[in-house]
């Protein structure tokens, strides 16, 4: 017990100072010898308390190097829908985006399904980067149904984001999303500014209002830079 009360403690320790910036991403925290000396701990105590919190992401371990202070990543709740600018400034970052494509979609069998009997000449394609920071952060690719909101081409995307500007014309109802892994073709690695082999995170993001389906995006986020989380109650 009295073990595993210390390594509690260095835990602690170490969250409190990450927490109030005493340590910044990317400083070196003391070694395990140090700390070892600092709360009369064995290396084991130590080395578990310091393992688990690189496991949870808060530390950066690198071999001959010693322990840093890891990068946090942002993280976005699965489960809702949320724009991506508000996530950002709520974040307390800096936000700013750029638009690479506005008009009409191209005529393709994956549209075609997506949108059953909508005329694809009646579908919208916008993309866009969307940066925190300074950094790319999403890159969107959406396409909407112009039949439901017919002024989507004249928006202003610098000044107001798709998904804001879709829930005040056309109020969300239901949403469906599928997330999986996937690695940036050549284009998407310009937009974000990757490599060819870094591994990605597509979120594919069906919205409906009513009983119509008004928006299909594809959001990718490079996977070192993002990542998604949720919490089902059961009952609720």
């Amino acid at each position: 017990m009295a073990t595993m009360n210390k390594s509690h403690r260095i835990r602690d320790y170490i969250m409190t100072r990450i927490r109030s910036a005493a340590w910044s991403q990317g400083d070196k925290i003391p070694s395990e010898s140090e700390f070892m000396a600092l709360f009369s701990a064995s290396r084991m105590t130590v080395h578990r308390a310091v393992k688990e919190l690189a496991a949870e992401g808060h530390l950066l371990r690198e071999r001959g190097r010693g322990t840093f202070v890891a990068k946090r990543i942002p993280r976005s709740e699965l489960l809702t829908v949320r724009d991506i600018v508000e996530e950002i400034r709520e974040r307390g970052g800096t936000y700013y985006n750029e638009v690479k494509h506005v008009g009409h979609a191209n005529q393709s069998a994956k549209l075609s399904h997506v949108f059953g009997g909508v005329s694809i000449d009646n579908v919208a394609h916008t993309i866009i980067v969307h940066y925190e920071n300074g950094e790319p952060l999403q890159l969107e690719n959406r396409w909407v149904d112009l039949t439901l909101v017919p002024g989507y081409l004249g928006v202003d995307f610098t000044a107001m984001s798709p998904s804001r500007y879709l829930t005040k014309e056309a109020p969300l109802q239901k949403a469906e999303h599928a997330l999986t892994a996937a690695l940036p073709n050549k284009e998407e690695q310009t937009f974000l500014e990757v490599r060819q082999d870094e591994p990605c995170l597509l979120l594919k993001r069906k919205t409906w209002s009513g009983d119509r389906l008004v928006s299909y995006a594809e959001l990718l986020y490079p996977a070192s830079r993002y990542s998604f989380g949720g919490v089902f109650t059961p009952g609720k």
